[in-house]
């Protein structure tokens, strides 16, 4: 969205996923032994995006959530228990802050309030926060394994974005839609030895005109996610790389208070998978997520940027 120098827009992301999963026993394991569980993510992410001039923006976001998982298998697993992201582990720091985002956008193409085309180009950094895996949940080195958690509110990793947002917008059904391009690279390994994967996201969101029935859009989206391999200590972390297909419906609605956007997205596993590791061929996972977004421009400038 085009601010204007000193405008300034306040937001909320709010998004709940439930994955459940299963998989055989591993190599160590009775054949009988069998795993499953769900583990299910609520996310919280306020943001602020301030108008620095009529092309150039800066938005500042925080994620804040837990992460819950629950073990459905009928023996103790040396891998799974029932437990959430904000208690501490023997590897983990447990908490509720996750990563905080800084991006700067450049407004390229702008068509103003009519038809046309509008460009993007962006750029930023993520700061982890401490609420991180501080160890190997896999014991690549050959330790003996102990109690310990694969999941985690940060990945505790800095990681640089590169963003590119491309729409247009027509008279036509759908009025509105575009793609985006998403790169986060890791900045190197962190000081528990954990470099993360680099994550690719190409999306695409069409929405309709408004429709009288429910007094709002109907949106349909696309993505395309892929992740390359990450490394504990220079070593390969175990099906770390994944490819996903996220098909998604969603409906938006212009209040006078703001703009409310509510999302149902069906991640789809290609590649990878939950568990952590390429041994586990014979995964099953079902997930799902809903979002809840609102976006308000306030009916404030700030008077040192408007000029």
């Amino acid at each position: 969205m085009g601010l204007g120098a000193g405008d300034i827009m306040i937001g909320a992301n709010f998004n709940y996923q439930f994955i459940d999963w299963q998989h055989d026993p591993i190599p160590d394991e009775d054949y009988a032994f069998h795993h499953l569980g769900t583990l299910s993510s609520m996310v919280l992410s306020p943001s602020i995006t301030i108008g620095l001039t009529d092309w150039w923006n800066i938005s500042l976001s925080q994620v804040i959530g837990q992460r819950y998982m629950t073990w459905g298998g009928e023996q103790d697993s040396k891998h799974h228990e029932t437990e959430t992201s904000g208690n501490d582990r023997a590897n983990a720091i447990g908490g509720y802050l996750g990563d905080s985002k800084i991006i700067v956008r450049y407004l390229l193409l702008n068509a103003g309030r009519g038809s046309g085309a509008r460009l993007f180009l962006g750029g930023g950094l993520i700061i982890p926060s401490g609420n991180s895996l501080i160890s190997d949940p896999f014991f690549l080195d050959g330790r003996p394994i102990k109690s310990h958690r694969h999941f985690s509110m940060s990945e505790g990793v800095y990681k640089a974005i590169i963003e590119t947002q491309f729409y247009i917008k027509r008279m036509q059904n759908p009025v509105f839609m575009g793609g985006t391009v998403t790169i986060l690279e890791s900045l190197g390994e962190n000081e528990h030895g954990f470099k993360a994967s680099q994550l690719m996201d190409l999306s695409f969101t069409a929405f309709t005109s408004k429709l009288k029935p429910i007094n709002g859009s109907v949106s349909g989206s696309f993505m395309f996610r892929k992740t390359n391999k990450a490394y504990w200590n220079g070593i390969v972390a175990p099906n770390s790389e994944s490819t996903l297909l996220i098909p998604g419906v969603g409906i938006l609605w212009n209040l006078k208070f703001g703009t409310i956007m509510l999302n149902l997205q069906k991640p789809i596993f290609l590649k990878g998978s939950l568990s952590g590791t390429d041994a586990y061929l014979d995964e099953e996972t079902a997930a799902w997520q809903v979002s809840l977004t609102i976006r308000k421009i306030l009916d404030y400038t700030i008077p040192w940027l408007y000029w």
